[in-house]
């Protein structure tokens, strides 16, 4: 951006640029004669004196032009944007268990496309600190709250299964969120739950823990991955050799539903990975983060070389017209 913070100034470019015809007309008046001095103007081409003195005399005019734009003071600015969040706090808990193998969101397994989710869910929430939990038999924070999304994303697609000792522990991964949120400052705090299966493991009963986050004002979205009836979980047998085994499709909606709804949350069925994207999406919109955009401008003078161009023009002209020309009014 570019302004002049004084642009009244530039009134008087009428009166210079009227002053330069004056001089015009005067320096080509037919009565007016021109004498030079033999001192260094022999140095010259004799066919330059003439537009040497030109020059020369018109450099005062050129050197006030720049002085009332310096005046004006011109100035470049450059915009900033500076934005104020009342972000939201958000601790997502995956589970890791073997069951999330099962190959019933084609062509890949329950873990991948839940893990590819997240991740597409993560990049929506760029101004929210967000963490990340890992739960099977037990639950482990892999990433506290954070506001660098990029850690985040690579913890994330580095998390595998079968590195947490198999189960599902609901429970523990929702107290494990609690203890990651409950000193948070942010006015809204979410933990966002997804399995497949049943609570059969840890010390804490997923109701309790759900308690607990009412007590701390935090809202749990419970989601239950997998389809309806039965689905194939790849094995290996005696010989070593990977094969499907059809198993059935249990999980627990009526905990998770009292769960999500004891907290002000709510729980969401994914039956097929477009189901899951929807849910995201859904959550997404569901708890937004308020950001308030101040903007606001950092200008730079930009007369110094103005100035400085004129004052070396004024020197020229001092130069050239006492010392090189030696003009003789």
């Amino acid at each position: 951006m570019f302004r002049f913070k004084y642009p009244l100034v530039l009134i008087l470019l009428p009166f210079v640029i009227y002053l330069g015809y004056i001089l015009y007309k005067r320096l080509f008046s037919k009565n007016r004669g021109i004498n030079y001095s033999s001192f260094l103007i022999e140095l010259i081409p004799k066919n330059y004196k003439h537009y040497l003195y030109i020059v020369t005399y018109f450099l005062p005019f050129i050197a006030l032009v720049l002085m009332v734009f310096a005046l004006a003071r011109p100035q470049i600015g450059e915009g900033y944007e500076k934005q104020e969040t009342m972000g939201i706090d958000i601790m997502l808990c995956l589970d890791t268990s073997s069951s999330m193998k099962a190959l019933d969101f084609k062509p890949k397994n329950r873990f991948e496309v839940a893990k590819k989710t997240t991740l597409d869910f993560v990049k929506k929430r760029k101004y929210d600190r967000i963490g990340f939990i890992a739960f099977a038999g037990y639950a482990i924070t892999k990433c506290p709250l954070t506001t660098d999304k990029r850690m985040l994303e690579k913890i994330i697609e580095d998390t595998k299964l079968d590195s947490i000792e198999d189960g599902t522990a609901i429970g523990m991964a929702i107290a494990t969120g609690v203890n990651r949120l409950r000193k948070s400052k942010a006015k809204t705090k979410v933990i966002i739950l997804l399995t497949d299966g049943v609570n059969n493991r840890g010390v804490i009963d997923p109701l309790t823990a759900a308690k607990l986050a009412k007590e701390l004002g935090i809202k749990i979205y419970s989601i239950g991955i997998g389809t309806n009836g039965f689905a194939e979980i790849p094995q290996k047998n005696a010989f070593g050799m990977e094969t499907y085994v059809k198993v059935p499709v249990e999980i627990d909606e009526a905990l998770l539903t009292k769960v999500s709804r004891m907290t002000g949350g709510e729980y969401f069925r994914a039956t097929d990975s477009k189901k899951l994207q929807t849910i995201y999406s859904i959550i997404d919109s569901l708890e937004k983060t308020k950001i308030e955009v101040k903007r606001f401008t950092v200008w730079k003078d930009e007369y110094y070389p103005l100035l400085l161009t004129a004052l070396i023009l004024l020197f020229a002209y001092v130069f050239l017209n006492n010392i090189v020309l030696r003009v003789k009014e």
